[in-house]
């Protein structure tokens, strides 16, 4: 499962919001097409069996498509959401592109899993849940030779129409999460830029601990709370599954990492870790003519679901008199109008 390469996503995102609003894209679409040249030109350099005129063909075609998409957007003055997920997945397909590749070149059997027709997935074009049950049945398994290398782009799926859809943003440790639990596999190993989950986060804080385990629950909290390192739909498929998870780092692999599983010994650490939440807006409702009344907070909550809006958090005063809840920044305006 892959992810697309360092900066590629936000890159594509911004150039589908600036051919939306008649600005210049030359900048961006060059630079994220170099970033692949640069790849696949160290590949080749490393192993000259490395299919680099093949890797090319197929990036100059992804990208002869995204600058069509672009001219459209462009011409439109709209973007459509299925259009900005057709265009923000196509770092993850190059990646599985290029990877193939990578193991062709050292003699490895591959089988790609295209993750629009395996995994099932329901919810709009920009973030959708995957349909586990379902999309276990449509992987299957026996089909796959023991001995060939799986890949499949992570961040993506398809819904009930056979459309691409996309898992949210960093989305690509959920679609192993879920890949994970269609295979029914042992564990399911999450590598990225860090030795692990840490008491806090060690850009701010210089003396943050490595936890060595975690249970489910606190890895859920964890990463809805902010923890960058475990994005918080991927524990959920794991957990149901129990299915470890280990997170590792790719620029150090003798680290130990931190185990996520079932093992509630390591909930006898009364505080495990410390995490914040960016870009939110608080709301506060009050009034005398609150006290005592029943349903506010389901009233804000019925509200804010018929809005579109994901209530992050919300508190209540011990005097009944305010409801104080938070949403994230870009859906203020929104949250505000209702």
């Amino acid at each position: 499962m892959l992810s697309a390469p360092a900066k590629i996503t936000n890159y594509l995102v911004a150039l589908s919001e600036k051919a939306s609003q008649n600005l210049p894209t030359d900048t961006d679409f060059n630079q994220a097409l170099e970033i692949f040249y640069t790849i696949i030109n160290g590949l080749y350099a490393e192993n000259e069996n490395f299919d680099l005129a093949g890797c090319k063909a197929v990036i100059d075609a992804e990208f002869a498509q995204i600058a069509e998409l672009l001219a459209e957007i462009r011409a439109k003055g709209v973007l459509d959401d299925a259009v900005k997920a057709t265009i923000d997945c196509r770092g993850e397909k190059l990646s599985i592109a290029m990877m193939k590749a990578w193991f062709e070149a050292r003699g490895y059997q591959v089988t790609v899993i295209n993750p629009v027709e395996k995994l099932l997935a329901q919810g709009g074009y920009l973030e959708s849940s995957v349909d586990i049950e379902e999309s276990t049945k449509r992987i299957d398994v026996a089909s796959i030779p023991k001995n060939n290398v799986v890949l499949m782009a992570g961040f993506t799926a398809g819904n009930d129409k056979g459309e691409l859809v996309l898992l949210g943003r960093n989305g690509s440790d959920y679609s192993a999460a879920c890949l994970a639990a269609c295979l029914n596999a042992s564990v399911c190993e999450i590598w990225t830029d860090v030795d692990g989950v840490f008491t806090c986060d060690p850009r701010l804080v210089p003396d943050a601990r490595l936890l060595p385990s975690l249970s489910y629950r606190e890895a859920m909290e964890l990463s809805y709370f902010g923890a960058k390192v475990i994005h918080p739909r991927t524990i959920g498929p794991l957990a149901q599954a129990n299915i470890p998870c280990l997170i590792k780092n790719t620029g150090n692999p003798d680290a130990k990492g931190s185990i996520i599983d079932s093992n509630a010994q390591s909930e006898q650490l009364q505080v495990k870790g410390i995490t914040n939440l960016d870009n939110l807006a608080m709301f506060n409702v009050s009034g005398p003519g609150m006290q005592g009344m029943v349903g506010m907070a389901a009233r804000v909550f019925s509200t804010m679901s018929k809005a579109g809006v994901s209530v992050i958090l919300i508190t209540q005063s011990s005097s009944e008199y305010s409801i104080s809840f938070c949403v994230p920044v870009k859906a203020a305006e929104v949250a505000k109008m209702h």
